[in-house]
């Protein structure tokens, strides 16, 4: 049985992420969306939010599974007897970074293999990143993402710029 792990940040999940869930779920036995704890950046969403998002997302994706973990990928993958590392690529500059990364990932534990998914020409623009700079400022991101996250992305928005409780205009 092949297993497999899709790691990311996912904050928030694109249609772009679901893009390569839903191809690398088709090409493997068992897909485990991992969901990763970067201190290394400060989230919209924590980490059961990102969860619980990812599992709406994915519900009904019979052999797809959503965890989240903290420490080095390979090492979440050797608990989960992962044998494949799922990345996306939008453009020729990501690469650079992961090939980087799978051939660590390949020397801290040798039997991980890499499987890079080309994003679909229709996502290729897309990140997380530029769907929060869009929400921030009142776009409409509906293309982007699924209804779920939508109201999720707003509702984040409307909270970090409403107006404090007792406070003077």
């Amino acid at each position: 049985m092949s297993i497999a792990i899709y790691p990311g940040s996912f904050d928030p999940v694109t249609k772009g992420h679901l893009d390569i869930i839903k191809r690398a779920a088709r090409i493997n036995d068992k897909l485990i969306v991992a969901v990763l704890v970067n201190s290394a950046k400060t989230p919209l969403f924590t980490i059961e939010e990102r969860v619980a998002l990812l599992r709406e997302c994915c519900a009904g994706m019979h052999n797809v599974t959503v965890e989240s973990f903290d420490g080095l990928t390979v090492n979440f993958a050797k608990k989960c007897h992962a044998t494949v590392m799922v990345r996306g690529l939008r453009a020729v500059t990501d690469f650079e970074n992961e090939i980087q990364i799978a051939q660590t990932n390949h020397a801290l534990m040798p039997g991980i293999e890499t499987m890079f998914l080309a994003t679909s020409i229709k996502w290729s623009y897309l990140s997380s990143t530029i769907v929060k700079e869009a929400a921030r400022y009142g776009s409409d991101i509906s293309k982007f993402v699924t209804p779920n996250v939508e109201a999720a992305v707003h509702e984040k928005f409307r909270e970090m710029y409403a107006p404090k409780q007792g406070s003077q205009p």
